[in-house]
């Protein structure tokens, strides 16, 4: 699956967003990407945490669309016992988190941390590879911690351990997810060195722009997060399908109440409901009026927030 040359569509993992919930939307819609990427699993030297939300998207995955699960860690041991570990499972291949900007996660040298410490960077990818089968093995990372400047050396750590793919979201950590940060050289530049596909990411949020990526920026495939979950049916366009019609964006959030109710219906309140909710129209309040998105941030039960969504 990695390994294959067509173009390559994947969901970029995002937490408590990009989840089962919104992978059966997906499918229920009829769009879908070619790969998933779980949220990320963290590994430390005493525990891997195994979470429940993330297991989900290996064990219930009903969609027909493999999924790769995704490891966070700064040594290389324990993201060898937890990758042995997953691939127990019904996993398409390992994918190693080098890009995550979350300060708690930095903080112990995961995620974007791996940027600053190439020699931890090293023997992450060198372990993972060690035990990750021919084709599983990919590496999702930023172009640098601090500046562009250290993503040659980090392509060079990345490149020597001959992961089968490799995803690069064109920010540096310091960018955070600041607008008009991303950098498409930065991107070109992984494409021409690496020898294995790279997929971009980064603030793709349109057909336009995911042609655009795929023509002349990471022709191997793109990687799309929030504008995947304002417009969940940038799959089916970039695969030759329509944009989406008004009443199918409105069909979209009753799916999208459907599929967190039939997870959540045991655990949470209305209310609860509704605040899991958001974390999805936090990236779609840009496609409402000021009174919609302010109505909608206040609502605390789901027939409310449904009569704002689809009138």
């Amino acid at each position: 699956m990695l390994t294959q040359t067509d173009k390559l569509t994947a969901l970029a993992p995002m937490q408590d967003v990009t989840d089962l919930a919104f992978m059966r939307v997906l499918a229920r819609i009829g769009s879908l990407p070619d790969v998933f990427v779980t949220a990320y699993f963290r590994s430390t030297p005493t525990t891997c945490a195994m979470a429940e939300n993330n297991l989900r998207c290996i064990e219930e995955n009903e969609t027909g669309v493999p999924v790769l699960a995704q490891l966070a860690g700064a040594e290389a041991a324990p993201l060898v016992r937890d990758a042995e570990q997953l691939l127990q499972l019904p996993v398409a291949g390992i994918n190693l988190n080098a890009g995550c900007p979350a300060p708690l996660v930095n903080r112990h040298g995961a995620g974007a941390g791996l940027l600053r410490d190439l020699p931890a960077l090293q023997s992450a990818v060198q372990g993972l590879r060690a035990v990750v089968p021919a084709g599983q093995f990919s590496v999702k990372f930023r172009t640098g911690w601090e500046s562009e400047e250290e993503l040659p050396a980090i392509l060079d750590t990345i490149g020597a351990a001959a992961p089968d793919a490799a995803m690069i979201h064109g920010r540096t950590r310091k960018a955070l997810y600041k607008p008009d940060t991303v950098s498409v050289e930065a991107v070109r530049l992984a494409v021409q060195t690496l020898a294995c596909p790279v997929m971009g990411n980064g603030d793709i949020a349109t057909l336009e722009q995911a042609r655009y990526w795929l023509n002349h920026i990471s022709p191997a495939g793109v990687m799309i997060g929030r504008g995947a979950v304002r417009n969940p049916y940038i799959f089916r366009q970039i695969k030759g399908g329509a944009a989406p019609t008004a009443d199918e964006m409105k069909h979209y959030y009753r799916v999208l109440v459907e599929e967190t109710d039939r997870i959540l219906h045991t655990k949470r309140t209305p209310a609860g409901h509704c605040n899991r909710m958001k974390k999805y129209l936090a990236y779609c309040y840009a496609d409402f009026t000021p009174e919609q998105e302010y109505a909608l941030r206040r609502c605390t039960d789901i027939d409310s927030m449904l009569r704002i969504l689809c009138g």
